[in-house]
């Protein structure tokens, strides 16, 4: 259940985003709101590994 603008509640399902959709969504986002913060810098560090990898990959 989630609070709605009147002060009422309402049942919402549950819904599965792609890991781009995530991406995208945090990128676009308020980085003032700590959630934010750490989602931007859960894809930097992830990017940074992949892109580690694919040099080593590559010698």
């Amino acid at each position: 259940m989630v609070e709605i603008g009147s002060g009422a509640k309402r049942k919402l399902e549950d819904i599965r985003l792609s890991r781009y959709a995530c991406y995208l969504i945090v990128q676009k986002s308020d980085t003032s709101k700590p959630v934010i913060a750490n989602g931007q810098t859960y894809f930097a560090i992830q990017t940074c590994r992949q892109e580690l990898a694919d040099d080593e990959a590559f010698k």
